[in-house]
């Protein structure tokens, strides 16, 4: 019941934080143990692999993070832990076809992950990006035998019956669960006249589809602004809050920060075995002063070794540790353990455009107006709302990229998806070209947010 009642009260979640802070450094001294598993990475998916893992008292579980364990439950701050010692701030290599600029790749570098500093969306993946998962050999794994489990971690708020009825909120209660760790809401004082008046009616003008709850494992169209937050608050509910905390005391479970993980290591090879029968015995791991800096270098042992870096770290240690490709391997001076060419290659990641409008009063009439008269008004009644607490605004709209491109952007596209990149196996190629060409998958997502002038933002 302490799970249920955590929702309650939101500013338990600041008391619990001085708690663990002063555990953590207790629980650090007995990291000599051989550990039945070692997780590499304090995010989402490490946080929870080690709460269930450690559900069993028999099993020993360490959880080593590079990052801290700062307050940051106010999802007020939206983004402004980006760029911060919160953040990797991992930046590309210049792209040839974004101008030759590089581009800030945001990873969180704090307990909790990217659920420690993200925007707080929630919205679940496509049923066939789930189904793509057993194409490529996890069987098993797809969208009908996952539901349940995704749907197990969420604790889903409804609007209540005066919001439902004044804003014409629905949702699905089918898409959702009501006994997870995780607080889902829809934040009602941010939905205002904004979707009811304005958003409904200029999207279906669009010829853009409606769709209550994205939840159900089709995303097609327009729907509410689903957060992890608590209801009625700007309170984030994340993994530290909603998994780890209500059970830190546990003493099989270690949850060590300031742990940069730098390597697998490995048990000597015998001469006859194969790649295929590497043996992980434990990592390395540089621990961090609070400037970041390495100031020793130590190893954990344990029988299982879990890597829950992200999707920039968790290669990177791989690679650190001889698998990947050979080619990027050797130049670095690294012994290769393992032939895998595909780790590390073929990043595909969302780029940002935003695109603002200022407006006076009366220069825009009729019928296109509907939208943009909004932008200038009904948006900045709603982010500075009583409540003091509105986050964004209500709507999200997300649609197959297919339908945007212009017939020489189409030819062009199909054009660079014949030929199969280096890394992928042809299976992974056709589920990939998949998830680009179908229009029942969507790859854009349109948000609309406000700053001292209004904006509209095109992801």
């Amino acid at each position: 019941m302490f799970l249920r009642n955590l929702w309650n009260i939101g500013e338990l979640h600041r008391v619990w934080f001085i708690v663990i802070i002063f555990c953590m450094r207790i629980f650090a001294l007995s990291t000599s143990d051989n550990f039945d598993y070692v997780i590499v990475g304090g995010g989402a998916t490490g946080l929870s692999l080690a709460v269930r893992l450690s559900e069993d008292p028999s099993k020993t579980v360490i959880v080593l993070e590079a990052g801290a364990t700062p307050n940051i439950t106010d999802l007020r701050l939206n983004r402004g832990n980006f760029g911060t010692p919160n953040d990797w701030q991992f930046v590309t290599v210049p792209q040839v076809d974004a101008g030759n600029r590089s581009q800030a790749q945001v990873q969180g570098r704090v307990l909790g992950g990217g659920s420690a500093i993200n925007s707080g969306m929630y919205l679940r993946g496509n049923k066939m990006e789930y189904d793509a998962l057993e194409t490529l050999g996890a069987t098993g794994w797809n969208w009908d035998s996952m539901f349940a489990a995704v749907k197990k971690s969420e604790h889903f708020f409804p609007p209540t019956e005066s919001d439902v009825h004044a804003l014409n909120l629905t949702y699905n209660p089918a898409f959702h669960g009501v006994d997870g760790p995780i607080a889902i809401s829809i934040q009602a004082q941010n939905v205002s006249r904004f979707f009811g008046t304005y958003a409904i009616p200029t999207l279906q003008a669009l010829g853009h589809d409606i769709n209550f709850d994205p939840n159900g494992g089709r995303h097609n169209g327009a729907s509410w602004d689903y957060l992890t937050a608590l209801r009625d608050t700007s309170t984030r509910s994340y993994a530290v809050s909603g998994y780890y905390l209500p059970i830190a005391n546990r003493s099989n479970l270690i949850v060590q920060t300031g742990s940069h993980v730098s390597k697998v290591l490995w048990a000597p090879r015998r001469a006859n075995e194969s790649d295929s029968l590497l043996t992980a015995t434990g990592v390395e791991y540089l621990v961090l002063n609070d400037q970041g800096i390495s100031t020793d270098t130590r190893t954990v042992s344990a029988k299982n070794v879990i890597l829950s870096g992200g999707t920039l770290n968790t290669p990177k240690i791989l690679e650190h540790s001889g698998v990947g490709d050979p080619s990027v391997l050797e130049s670095l001076g690294i012994d290769v353990k393992i032939d895998l060419p595909g780790v590390g290659s073929n990043l595909c990641n969302q780029p940002l455009t935003t695109a603002s409008f200022l407006l006076k009063n009366g220069t825009v009439d009729g019928k296109d107006s509907l939208f943009l008269t909004l932008c200038q008004s009904e948006v900045a009644v709603l982010i500075t709302s009583e409540a003091g607490n509105a986050i964004r605004s209500a709507i999200i709209d997300v649609e197959p990229f297919s339908t945007y491109l212009t017939p020489a952007d189409l030819e062009r596209s199909q054009n660079m998806l014949s030929t199969l990149p280096h890394g992928l196996s042809s299976t992974q190629f056709k589920v990939m070209k998949n998830f680009i060409l179908n229009t029942d998958i969507p790859q854009i997502e349109f948000a609309w947010t406000d700053t001292k002038t209004s904006s509209f933002t095109r992801i």
